[in-house]
């Protein structure tokens, strides 16, 4: 029944919808975060309003954002990644393999100057 350029179109089409619903799934999923954070942010506003009018001290969770405890354990985390991908690169001599080591390296890096920046930003130089 099925003629083989009918199977070629009926093959692009489902890849053609797995392709679309993919995204839309990502879309969705983005759009449900935001939501949600931004419904928190109004609750937690309506809370400190409602402190404030009762005459109440506002709560200090509330007033700071919570710091890292182990700020740069990440970053150390994806960087050691990357020079092992790299050091298992030129043990193999696989050149391909010391490119793909190099992405989590430079993430790492990129982490740890965040978290350096971070901590001196908010004078805390730990």
């Amino acid at each position: 029944m099925w003629g083989p350029f009918d199977t070629a179109m009926f093959g692009m089409f489902i890849g053609l919808v797995s392709a679309v619903a993919f995204f839309a799934a990502i879309i969705v999923i983005v759009v449900v975060i935001i939501r949600h954070r931004k419904e928190r942010a109004e609750m937690l506003h309506k809370e400190r309003m409602m402190a404030l009018e009762k005459g109440l001290p506002v709560p200090t969770d509330v007033l700071e954002p919570p710091r890292k405890k182990r700020p740069y354990v990440t970053g150390l985390v994806w960087a050691g990644i990357g020079v092992a991908i790299v050091l298992w690169g030129i043990i193999e001599q696989e050149d391909d393999l010391n490119a793909w080591g190099l992405v989590p390296l430079f993430v790492g890096i990129a982490l740890i100057i965040g978290d350096a920046l971070a901590a001196r930003r908010s004078g805390n130089g730990s």
